[in-house]
């Protein structure tokens, strides 16, 4: 497998996990599930504040 194709099967991977989420999002019978896929969609949209999120969070950085 080239790496062209490994990175089509990642991006088609998330466009389903995406597609996915919005489907939970819409729902209203499990609140909780909306409110995880939501914030899910928000770290997909948003993978700097993520990226950020994780270095504050590291444990490396803790001990420093």
């Amino acid at each position: 497998m080239t790496i062209v194709q490994v990175e089509q099967n990642r991006l088609r991977q998330l466009e389903i996990e995406v597609k996915a989420l919005i489907a939970l999002s819409q729902q209203d019978v499990i609140v909780h599930a909306k409110m995880e896929a939501v914030h899910k969609l928000i770290e997909i949209a948003y993978p700097d504040k993520l990226a950020e999120k994780i270095n504050k969070d590291s444990v490396i950085e803790k001990w420093l």
